[in-house]
């Protein structure tokens, strides 16, 4: 996929929770391609019972990204390095929070514009990623 074809003001964002048979049929072929785990560092996408994901999809069930939330910490994020589909997620999510939430995201540093345009500040720094925080 060329994440230059993506037009993110196509696209639906849909909510699965971590149970539902659903979200393996959209995102296990996504996260199994060896591209998006090398871009995820290695590492694991995790899963369990209490994660609502947000998943945007293009057409019929074209991933163009996702991230899963639980207990106010929003994990899980992949998007192609995408920016607007980033950003297109977030303000999902957190439109979607109540007020008073304290919500936090470990990012990136390309990840750094996006979150502080949605209020987010550096709550820790550490050698690859950054803890940010808000209270919605």
């Amino acid at each position: 996929m060329d994440v230059t074809d993506i037009d993110i003001h196509t696209c639906r964002i849909e909510k699965v929770w971590g149970t539902d048979l659903r979200l393996h049929s959209l995102i296990g072929p996504f996260v199994m391609n060896p591209d998006v785990i090398r871009l995820n560092g290695g590492y694991p996408f995790k899963n369990t019972e209490d994660h609502l994901w947000y998943i945007s999809v293009k057409g019929k069930n074209m991933v163009t990204g996702f991230l899963s939330v639980r207990e106010g910490h929003i994990c899980n994020d992949f998007t192609w390095r995408d920016n607007d589909v980033l950003e297109a997620l977030l303000d999902k999510v957190l439109s979607e929070m109540e007020a008073g939430t304290p919500v936090c995201f470990t990012a990136e540093e390309y990840e750094l514009p996006v979150l502080e345009k949605l209020g987010f500040t550096v709550a820790r720094k550490s050698v690859r990623y950054f803890k940010m925080a808000k209270t919605v």
